[in-house]
């Protein structure tokens, strides 16, 4: 059994995340036994949000990887890339030049089958979520919301929901924690590049 958690177009909205981080161990403790995978299609950034501006989209990145994520689509410049890389960043960072994957599968932008994998996750928003030839397409989420697909071995997709972070999910305090290292870290390179 593989369960995929996702969200998307979060763009910048970093005090959202840890009410979504609370509400994500929540499912994750309701799904039966297997792998999961944490994915984002997309959007954790928008160049209008002061502390993506600053930091070239990595701002969100970090408090992603601090939530356990596992892959993002992004768009990074090569020189963003390297130093999430350099500050040992787990999270696979995936664009059109970028696809991950390991034994069991691939994790693309782009609906190319991976003819040595059983599956292939596209990371980028569709109108439903289906799979179809290996490529599982996931249905689009906006911020305070998560998806859920949930695959057999075969693999076969048995359901799929979306859900709405409720309201009275309280805010994790190493999330909330993380969040404030990064906007600190924003502030002051805001200040560096003003002098």
């Amino acid at each position: 059994m593989l369960t995929l958690f996702y969200t998307g177009g979060i763009r910048g909205d970093l005090d959202g995340l840890p009410r979504l981080y609370t509400f994500l161990q929540m499912l994750r403790r309701r799904q039966p036994p297997g792998q999961t995978l944490l994915l984002d299609l997309g959007e954790s950034c928008a160049p209008d949000v002061w502390h993506c501006a600053i930091t070239g989209g990595r701002s969100a990145l970090i408090v992603l990887d601090a939530m356990g994520f596992h892959a993002a689509r992004v768009r990074l410049s090569d020189e963003d890339r390297s130093r999430l890389r350099a500050n040992l960043l787990g999270l696979a960072l995936v664009d059109e030049q970028h696809p991950w994957a390991d034994d069991k599968l691939a994790l693309t932008v782009e609906a190319i089958p991976s003819p040595s994998h059983a599956l292939t996750v596209i990371l980028a928003p569709a109108e439903s979520t289906r799979l179809e030839n290996g490529l599982l397409r996931l249905a689009a989420v906006t911020a305070g919301q998560v998806g859920v697909a949930r695959l057999d071995d075969s693999p076969a997709l048995l359901d799929h929901t979306i859900a709405d972070v409720p309201p009275a999910a309280l805010p994790d305090p190493t999330i909330t924690a993380a969040v404030d290292f990064v906007l600190a870290e924003a502030r002051a390179l805001q200040r560096k590049r003003a002098e």
